[in-house]
C-alpha cells in the first residue's frame, strides 16, 4: 500500500510554487500519494476544514512542512492560512503519538546560515533542501523517510533499493592503491614518478568500461532512469579521479598535462564496443560522453583551485590527437571535442524535473565534496570563454557552459582580477596571449562578432542566456592595477 502525505506551505512567487508542484510530482512518480492544494482542493471547499482534515487524518502518513522565510513569519505571527494551520499542527505535534508524522523541509536560510524554522519547529530535525547542489541527496533522505527504508536497508524478500544505491559497479581497490602509492611518493620525495601516474590512468580507463549501458531500454523514461543510475554509480570512481588530479596539481611537472591530454584523447574509443559484436546501438555509450566531459571540467576546476595555471593552460590550448575509430587522417582537435549535446539526458531531465539543462542539473546535483559549486561553474565558464575567444565566427568547436545558469549573483573574482598586472601575468597563458594587447584584440573581435550573433541561450530556457566573453572580461580594465 502506498504512503499518503500532505504538503503544507505558504504561497509565494511562481518559482516557489513550481518547486512545490515538481516535488509533489516526483514523489507521486516514486509511489508516494501526495495531497496538495493545487490538485486536491476543489472550488467551494472550506480551506481551513481541508487543512484540519489533512493534518488530523490517520490516512496521512507524513505532513511535509515547507519552511522558508515567508512561512516562518506567517507561522510565528499566526497569520493567514499558515497561521491557522500552525494552530492545528502544534497540539498534534506535541502529542505523545506520531511526532514523526511532521517533517520540516528547509528551503531557505538567513544571512547567518540559520534555517528559517517557525518557533514551534525550531527543535525538530529537518531535511535540508536549501542547497540546490545537494537536492538529490536531500530528496533521497526524504523518500527513504516516507517509504521507511533506512540508509543501510536490511535485505527484504521480493524488493531491493535502486541500483545506484545498492550496487558498486567497479572494484575501487586498484585505483585506491594507485592513489596511495602517489601520495606516499609525494610525502617522501615531494615528487611524482611518471610511471605511477600512467599506472593509475591505465587502471582507470579499464574500470570505465564497467559503466557501459549494454542492453539499456529504448523507452525514454526507462533509459533516463538507467542512465542517471549509472552516472550516480560512477561517482565513487569519479572521486578517485578527482583525488588523483588534486595530487597531480600540487607540483608542476611537464608530463602531467601530457598524460592527461592523452587520457582525454581516448574518449571516442568509448563510443563503440571494445570487441566486435553482432549488434549494438550508440545510446548505450551515453554515459561515456557525459563522463569524459564531466572529468574535463573537474580537471580544469582543480587546476584553477590549486592555482596551477600552466597546467590549465596546457589542457586548454594544446591540440588533441583524438583516437576516433570512425575517422581517418584526422586533424588535431581542441579540447571542445569533449563537449557533446546529450539529447537523451536533456529530454529525460526536462520531462522528469522540468529543467532547462539536463547536463547542468546532473553536474550540480551530483557535485563532488572536493570542489565547490562555484569552482565547478567557473571551470565550465572558462572552457566556454577560451573556446569562443579562439573562434573567428560560428559555434563550431565551442563549449557550452551548462552549469552557468546555476551561478549565484556577482561576477567571478578570477575574471575581475585580470585588472591586476600580477594576476594577469600568472593567467595570461590560459588565454594563449603574451600581453594585455593580445587579449584586448581577442575580446574586441568577440565584441564585433557578437553584433551579428544572437545570445547563446539554453535550448529550453528562452530568456536564460550566457554572457558574451567580453562581458565576462572588461577589456578596458585589463592589467591596469598593480
Amino acid at each position: 500500500m502506498s504512503k499518503k502525505i500532505f504538503i503544507s506551505y505558504s504561497w509565494g512567487n511562481k518559482e516557489h510554487q513550481d518547486w512545490i508542484v515538481n516535488l509533489g510530482k516526483r514523489l507521486m512518480a516514486d509511489t508516494v500519494e501526495v495531497v496538495l492544494d493545487r490538485w486536491s482542493l476543489k472550488d467551494g471547499h472550506d480551506v481551513h476544514s481541508f487543512m484540519e482534515e489533512m493534518v488530523k487524518s490517520d490516512d496521512i502518513f507524513r505532513v511535509l512542512i515547507i519552511c522558508d522565510e515567508k512561512y516562518k513569519s506567517r507561522a510565528d505571527e499566526r497569520e493567514g492560512g499558515v497561521g491557522t494551520e500552525t494552530q492545528i499542527i502544534t497540539p498534534n505535534l506535541y502529542s505523545k503519538e506520531k511526532q514523526e508524522k511532521f517533517i520540516p523541509i528547509v528551503l531557505e536560510r538567513d544571512d547567518n546560515g540559520e534555517p528559517f524554522l517557525p518557533v514551534y519547529l525550531a527543535s525538530r530535525k529537518y531535511i535540508d533542501f536549501s542547497r540546490e547542489e545537494d537536492f538529490e541527496d536531500s530528496y533521497e533522505d526524504l523518500l527513504r523517510n516516507i517509504l521507511e527504508v533506512p540508509a543501510i536497508p536490511k535485505p527484504k524478500l521480493g524488493s531491493k533499493p535502486p541500483a545506484y544505491i545498492s550496487e558498486n559497479k567497479a572494484d575501487l581497490s586498484e585505483t585506491n592503491s594507485k592513489i596511495r602509492v602517489i601520495e606516499n611518493q609525494l610525502k617522501k620525495n615531494q615528487d611524482i614518478n611518471q610511471k605511477y601516474v600512467s599506472d593509475f590512468i591505465d587502471v582507470f580507463l579499464e574500470k570505465l568500461w564497467d559503466y557501459n549501458m549494454e542492453n539499456a531500454p529504448n523507452d525514454l523514461n526507462a533509459f533516463g532512469i538507467a542512465l542517471t543510475d549509472t552516472l550516480k554509480s560512477f561517482k565513487p570512481l569519479r572521486e578517485d579521479f578527482i583525488k588523483f588530479i588534486n595530487l597531480l596539481t600540487t607540483i608542476e611537472k611537464d608530463f602531467t598535462s601530457e598524460i592527461l591530454i592523452e587520457f582525454f584523447e581516448n574518449a571516442p574509443l568509448y563510443l563503440k564496443p571494445r570487441e566486435d559484436k553482432g549488434s549494438w546501438y550508440g545510446n548505450e555509450f551515453d554515459t561515456f560522453k557525459i563522463i569524459f566531459q564531466e572529468l574535463f571540467i573537474y580537471t580544469i576546476a582543480i587546476g584553477l583551485k590549486s592555482k596551477n595555471y600552466q597546467f590549465v593552460s596546457e589542457l586548454l590550448n594544446s591540440k588533441y590527437f583524438v583516437i576516433d575509430p570512425y575517422k581517418s587522417n584526422q586533424e588535431p582537435n581542441s579540447y571542445s571535442f569533449l563537449y557533446k549535446y546529450h539529447e537523451n539526458l536533456e529530454n529525460y531531465i526536462h520531462k522528469t524535473y522540468n529543467k532547462v539543462t539536463g547536463v547542468g542539473h546532473y553536474l550540480i546535483t551530483n557535485l563532488s565534496d572536493q570542489i565547490s559549486k562555484r569552482e565547478l561553474i567557473l571551470a565550465d565558464t572558462l572552457c566556454y570563454a577560451v573556446s569562443y575567444l579562439e573562434t573567428i565566427n560560428g559555434y563550431n568547436n565551442t563549449w557550452f557552459p551548462n552549469t552557468y545558469i546555476y551561478k549565484d549573483n556577482g561576477s567571478f573574482i578570477f575574471f575581475d582580477r585580470i585588472s591586476s598586472k600580477k594576476h594577469f601575468e600568472k593567467i595570461k597563458s590560459i588565454f594563449d596571449v603574451e600581453d594585455e594587447n593580445e587579449l584586448k584584440i581577442k575580446l574586441e573581435r568577440n565584441k564585433e562578432n557578437s553584433k551579428n550573433s544572437n545570445r547563446i541561450r539554453y535550448g529550453r530556457g528562452g530568456f536564460n542566456h550566457i554572457p558574451f566573453v567580453f562581458e565576462l572580461i572588461d577589456l578596458e580594465k585589463i592589467s591596469i592595477y598593480r
